[in-house]
């Protein structure tokens, strides 16, 4: 394993970029998944029409479909992004490695970082679809990372803070579920400062580089919808993973769609506007919850093994149609075995790899946070392993710490 970190960093950098656009370049202009055709719609509006939406301004993920958008100035062809992204996933493989070096102490972790990302099956297919993994990924990541390097520098204030807040406000554009999970680390982080544990600057920095771009987006919504929101699709999600629960997540989520369609009290929300329809779907939702909570629970407990499963279900059809085709060519049992290549030693790794770097105190918090709300918020909404997508480059740090940890004391050399 030592031998990985005689390897330069471009070479690591090469294969993800190859891997990558190769993966890109099979995809090539068609879709793969049912998400794309809406974040397509958008990024068409905004090149085409200089509109953050399909046809009219709508409330969508500005980051993926801004950069989406960027790159459908050289024609309406899904594979402009879809390169365009692969080169985005290798540039983050090499800042993993950067990132890894610099909590763990250890070039050879770093290293190891580099590897593992650079082959890991899933940011590189999630890395060809035009959907916001990828995006979500390369911002929250790094800001969950300059976040604990500036914890550990104390009361040393530093850019790493206010790099933290931007990226962490960039990932809540990208998907919506990181910005409570930011407003928790800064309430938790707030009470460390009182501590004298962090600098009250760098709490102030970060947050208000947090909070701007989010302030901004919701002035721009309230112009748009007349009330000043971040999202206005957080309702429907929990409505699938409530009411529809057993539709969605057993047969499909176009079933389950159908089937809302019967309800009275849906038909009546879908003649609202956006932002009243999705608090209709909110109130059923925990509606629901109150009047049962037996089979709430039950839901919660599939779904926290839906998040943390380590392959894909075996049981359960995925449609393939002109606009689908989740295999991409793999039959469900490949899938499977590709997925046991990586996902249990990974999580069991990353995990005792955490363990391993308690040595860095507070400066974890953001790690552990991340992971604790992330499923917690998929136990509420819905669940499947793609949601921890963004968990696993956290893992994959401290498992490489691990690693090396493990090769010596020589191999801690910064």
């Amino acid at each position: 394993m030592r031998r990985l970190g005689r390897i330069p960093d471009w070479a690591w950098v090469a294969l993800a970029l190859a891997l990558r656009l190769g993966f890109a370049l099979k995809l090539g202009s068609r879709f793969y998944q049912v998400d794309e055709s809406a974040f397509d719609a958008a990024a068409w509006g905004l090149a085409a029409r200089h509109i953050l939406g399909a046809d009219a301004p709508q409330i969508i993920a500005p980051v993926p479909v801004s950069f989406f958008g960027l790159f459908y100035l050289l024609g309406h062809d899904p594979l402009y992004p879809r390169l365009a992204q692969a080169c985005l996933g290798a540039g983050f493989v090499y800042l993993l490695g950067r990132l890894t070096r610099q909590l763990s102490g250890s070039r050879l972790a770093g290293s190891i970082a580099m590897a593992l990302s650079a082959i890991y099956p899933f940011t590189i297919y999630y890395g060809g679809m035009l959907m916001s993994e990828t995006l979500y990924v390369a911002t929250v990541v790094p800001g969950l990372c300059w976040l604990a390097l500036s914890l550990k520098e104390g009361k040393l204030t530093s850019w790493r803070a206010p790099a933290a807040g931007l990226a962490l406000s960039l990932a809540a554009l990208s998907r919506m579920e990181a910005m409570p999970i930011a407003g928790l680390l800064w309430v938790l982080t707030a009470l460390l400062c009182l501590a004298g544990r962090w600098s009250w600057k760098s709490w102030g920095l970060a947050v208000l580089c947090w909070i701007l771009p989010l302030a901004f987006w919701g002035l721009r919504n309230q112009k748009v919808t007349g009330r000043f929101t971040l999202d206005n699709h957080g309702g429907i999600t929990l409505l699938h993973g409530t009411v529809l629960y057993d539709r969605a997540e057993e047969l499909d989520t176009l079933d389950a769609m159908k089937h809302a369609a019967t309800l009275p009290w849906y038909q009546e929300a879908l003649k609202l506007p956006e932002a009243e329809r999705d608090a209709v779907y909110v109130g059923q939702a925990l509606k629901f919850m109150r009047e049962n909570p037996g089979q709430t629970f039950l839901q919660w407990c599939n779904k926290l093994v839906a998040f943390w499963r380590f392959y894909p279900r075996l049981n359960k059809t995925y449609f393939a149609s002109d606009r689908s085709q989740p295999n991409v060519g793999l039959g469900r049992k490949m899938m499977a075995a590709i997925s046991l290549l990586f996902e249990p030693a990974l999580i069991l790794l990353g995990f005792a790899g955490l363990w391993h770097l308690r040595r860095l105190g507070w400066a974890l918090l953001p790690f552990w946070v991340f992971l604790a709300s992330s499923t917690a918020i998929h136990m509420l909404i819905v669940s499947m392993m793609r949601y921890r997508l963004a968990c696993m480059p956290l893992l994959i740090l401290s498992a490489s710490a691990l690693l090396a940890w493990t090769q010596g004391p020589a191999a801690q050399e910064p």
